[in-house]
């Protein structure tokens, strides 16, 4: 085989159809002759030479302002001209809206407790206070808020204050009760009627006397009557403090009394 004659085989080996990209005969036109490639081939050729002939219909693209045609891309609505003419309007606009947004900005009042001045825009849109320092006022008002309870009224009085305990009362009935609780006969009254039994709570024998409790506490609003008052160790007294009896129990240890079990 001659050098002409591989060059043309190699040629017709690589000649594909358009359409399934197998290989054609390499005097076929641009298919491999199957009747699928070529009717494909044919509606494709007619689609087109139909966008040809709107395109020659409509004429050549025109710009969108100056109606002229322009002589770029079928997708572009300006000619050279007016597109940059176009975007430096653009430009223009929003240059103005940002000026007009922070000048709006500027008006912005301070949202601080007890400051009227205005926030600026020095440190973006985002700016809410006009100092740290009214930033931190602020901040420590909400946490206040979060924290402290809502005013209740006093069980006694009826007086709407802010309470530890929901069922509490003021601190005037408390100071009140207080008073009485420290007058020497009613002191005497308890110890004579529950002082010889030891503890009230862990039933601990009481060497050096114990002390004076209230079963209900005069903050939860307990009276210092001898019905509400008890003798007790220290221990219990120190670890109850303004509880109720439901909602604490005696955890004394004979370990944690001086000359108990080793």
């Amino acid at each position: 085989m001659t050098r002409g004659g591989v060059v043309s085989a190699l040629e017709e080996t690589r000649a594909t159809c358009s359409e399934c990209l197998g290989e054609r005969p390499r005097d076929a036109r641009a298919t491999c002759g199957a009747p699928l490639c070529v009717e494909s081939a044919r509606l494709q050729t007619a689609a087109r030479r139909a966008r040809e002939a709107v395109r020659a219909a409509v004429g050549p693209p025109r710009c969108y302002r100056c109606d002229q045609p322009h002589g770029r891309e079928a997708w572009a609505r300006y000619c050279e001209w007016c597109a940059e003419e176009v975007e430096e309007s653009r430009r223009a606009d929003r240059k103005k809206e940002a000026e007009a947004r922070r000048e709006l900005e500027g008006r912005r009042p301070c949202r601080g407790p007890k400051c009227s001045h205005l926030v600026g825009v020095s440190r973006g849109p985002a700016r809410l206070y006009c100092s740290d320092a009214c930033s931190r006022a602020a901040e420590y008002i909400r946490k206040r808020a979060r924290t402290k309870p809502d005013p209740v009224p006093c069980r006694r009085c009826g007086t709407p204050v802010v309470l530890k305990f929901r069922d509490g009362v003021c601190r005037s009935c408390q100071n009140v009760q207080r008073t009485v609780a420290r007058r020497v006969t009613l002191q005497r009254k308890v110890r004579a009627a529950h002082g010889g039994a030891g503890c009230f709570h862990c039933a601990a024998p009481l060497p050096e006397g114990g002390v004076i409790d209230h079963v209900r506490p005069i903050s939860r609003g307990g009276l210092s009557q001898v019905a509400n008052m008890r003798v007790v160790c220290v221990l219990c007294n120190s670890s109850k403090k303004d509880q109720l009896m439901d909602e604490w129990s005696p955890q004394r240890s004979l370990r944690n009394v001086p000359g108990g079990l080793s």
